[in-house]
């Protein structure tokens, strides 16, 4: 059985369980968890023991050879006209739908297409599959992570004054590509001195100045899967608070790290980071959540945050991403992307973090 087998018929065990008959899918990123196609402009039905795969004249050749598992019906002019028509030709009462993902006027259309047909909304039926990764793509993400940091430790010794955020950016992104990335897996942030302070900053022109200390946020695709890593160097000779925010941040990280395991409640995690960054006086400056799942979505399930009721399972790659920002001043984030396992954590990014390494002048 091909993988996209086993992973369909792991959600059609949980159709059951849910009383489901047929699930329409139209996340992009859940058709490809599902079948294997890395087209767009497509919808998958799921029934007990069929696949329909409805799309058009621009993908209907690379769906048979990519969704071999799928009966693959071609629309003329309207996906979801033509997903109503085949969810009807099937017989059944019910349709289940994503509804994060189907919007309003797609929902509308629908039920108007179905008049005798009940539309059921779900949540998170496939993205809680894909939160605990096989062994394939365990390492499909090992490879990506290493081919981005390769590229960071081609790149870095160049951030320095001078050069602009978006230089650095680039040259990362072209560096990765080098190494067998397709494409950065979001836009890569590069925040120099006082821009450090925004979380998602976005990398502009503006150049390195001495004395600033540069945030570098960036990831790769490679495969369908992804990477997310964050690293904070020095070009010039840091300041006392700035080693001091660091290796506070480096030790809430560290902690968090070391509290993953399977079976751990997920907010234990992050009050492990949260709860030293609180008592070294700067919990006022640490509001984002600790991580988040990355996979063939960089932002993916589990969320890893203080009120979580979640629990890490062994397969999970989540990133551990603790920071402090200081308005005006700038900040720090140091980010790794690691695997649950059974009886702890494997760090999949390897890039430098100690402190003699992010200062470059030492």
């Amino acid at each position: 059985m091909s993988r996209h087998a086993e992973r369909t018929d792991r959600l059609r065990r949980v159709l059951r369980e849910h009383s489901l008959e047929l699930l329409f899918v139209c996340h992009p990123a859940n058709v490809t968890y599902l079948t294997g196609f890395r087209g767009d402009s497509s919808h998958l039905l799921v029934g007990h023991d069929h696949l329909w795969f409805i799309t058009d004249s621009r993908f209907a050749e690379q769906a048979q050879a990519e969704a071999p598992g799928c009966e693959v019906v071609e629309h003329q002019n309207s996906l979801i006209k033509q997903t109503a028509a085949t969810a009807a030709s099937t017989g059944l009462r019910r349709l289940a739908f994503e509804e994060a993902h189907l919007t309003c006027a797609s929902h509308r259309e629908l039920g108007a297409e179905l008049p005798s047909m009940a539309l059921e909304p779900t949540k998170d039926l496939v993205e809680n599959l894909r939160a605990v990764k096989d062994r394939e793509e365990q390492n499909l993400i090992r490879k990506t992570a290493a081919a981005a940091d390769a590229a960071f430790a081609d790149v870095v010794a160049d951030i320095r004054p001078g050069r602009t955020e978006l230089d650095v950016a680039s040259r990362l992104e072209y560096a990765m590509q080098q190494h067998g990335c397709r494409k950065p897996s979001f836009d890569t942030i590069v925040a120099a001195g006082p821009r450090a302070s925004l979380p998602h900053a976005e990398s502009t022109h503006a150049e390195i100045q001495p004395g600033d200390p540069v945030l570098v946020d960036w990831g790769g695709v490679r495969d369908l899967y992804c990477s997310d890593a964050t690293r904070v160097v020095h070009p010039t000779e840091p300041d006392d608070l700035w080693r001091e925010v660091y290796t506070i941040v480096l030790a809430a990280q560290e902690r968090a790290i070391q509290a993953i395991r399977d079976g751990v409640p997920i907010r234990d995690v992050d009050a492990a980071a949260r709860s030293h960054i609180a008592d070294a006086g700067y919990g006022g400056h640490f509001g984002h959540g600790l991580g988040h799942g990355v996979g063939l979505q960089v932002h993916e399930a589990p969320r890893l945050h203080a009120k979580s009721d979640g629990i890490l399972s062994e397969g999970m790659v989540v990133t551990i991403e603790p920071g402090i920002y200081l308005p005006g001043q700038g900040g720090v984030r140091i980010e790794d992307l690691v695997l649950v396992c059974q009886d702890g954590p494997e760090i999949l990014t390897t890039a430098p973090k100690n402190i003699e390494t992010a200062c470059l002048s030492e």
